[in-house]
């Protein structure tokens, strides 16, 4: 007699796990880490997952705390997050003394240097993306005048400006960013587009949307406060029940009870290790009684 069928796995083909930009500043912190006994300090979170950054901490590698920065610091290592730190967290820094690595996405520091860019040019330079987002914050501090916007909602109700530009969070749902584009157009004579979605964003949430298309369920696997992790929710979500872990010890058999094939995508700070595990827990459940794979 034939064993019980289990339940299928299809992961997206390309698009999950470390980014470029963040496997550049994990193997900065990793390579800062093995030169030195002492602790490496952040500015931040480096990326935004926790179980990566519980590694990060087994390295020695953890975010600066008052205590920290309360001894002598000249000498010591400290990482600017992947996220961006404004001018002045550069300047605090490096007057300390410290041993400045910059562990800025570069497509992040390609928007900064736009949005710097347009204010010299005289547009009044707003940012689409979540106030409470380090990248969303650390670029603004490039400007004088420049903000941020959470919605279309919130460009419709602007005051007009001469000159307009908008750029993006890097991170955000191409989506969304194209409707507050159409919203700031009314508020201006002159309107500058400039709003950069990351590429790899952009191909991560269009690969998980189609899987999402043929699969009875999806597991995204990411951080809880990782935005492009985030976005991959929303527009799985729009296809079939979806499933949002930080780790795979957060997977839970009967949220798969009813499913035959199960779609998995993941966060771009999240480790192929908890992407792998989460998968092979996926595997080994029963599929669905008479459940018929999704062509």
């Amino acid at each position: 007699m034939e064993g019980a069928r289990t339940i299928e796995v299809r992961r997206v083909k390309t698009y999950a796990g470390f980014c470029g930009g963040v496997k550049r500043a994990w193997n900065r912190a990793v390579k800062a880490a093995k030169s030195t006994d002492e602790p490496i300090l952040l500015s931040g979170k480096l990326i935004h997952n926790t179980p990566a950054m519980r590694e990060l901490a087994s390295m020695g590698v953890r975010v600066a705390t008052d205590e920290d920065l309360a001894q002598e610091t000249v000498g010591r290592t400290y990482i600017m997050r992947a996220h961006g730190e404004g001018p002045e967290a550069f300047e605090a820094a490096q007057a300390r003394g410290f041993n400045v690595i910059d562990a800025t996405c570069p497509i992040v520091t390609a928007v900064q240097k736009i949005a710097v860019q347009l204010e010299d040019e005289g547009f009044q330079v707003v940012l689409f993306g979540h106030r409470d987002h380090p990248e969303a914050r650390a670029t603004v501090a490039y400007t004088k005048r420049g903000f941020i916007i959470e919605s279309a909602e919130e460009a419709r109700a602007l005051p007009f400006y001469p000159k307009l530009a908008t750029i993006a969070q890097t991170t955000v749902l191409q989506a969304d960013y194209l409707e507050v584009v159409e919203a700031l157009k009314a508020r201006t004579d002159v309107f500058e587009d400039r709003g950069r979605v990351c590429g790899w964003t952009l191909h991560a949430q269009d690969e998980a949307l189609a899987l999402a298309q043929e699969v009875d369920a999806m597991v995204v696997v990411g951080g809880r406060d990782s935005s492009n992790t985030i976005q991959l929710v929303r527009v799985c979500e729009t296809a079939c029940p979806t499933f949002h872990v930080e780790s795979p010890d957060e997977l839970r058999a009967e949220w798969f009870s009813q499913a035959s094939v199960v779609g998995i995508a993941a966060g771009a700070s999240t480790r192929e290790v908890d992407l792998a595990s989460s998968i092979s827990f996926l595997e080994s459940l029963p599929a669905a009684p008479g459940a018929v794979a999704v062509a």
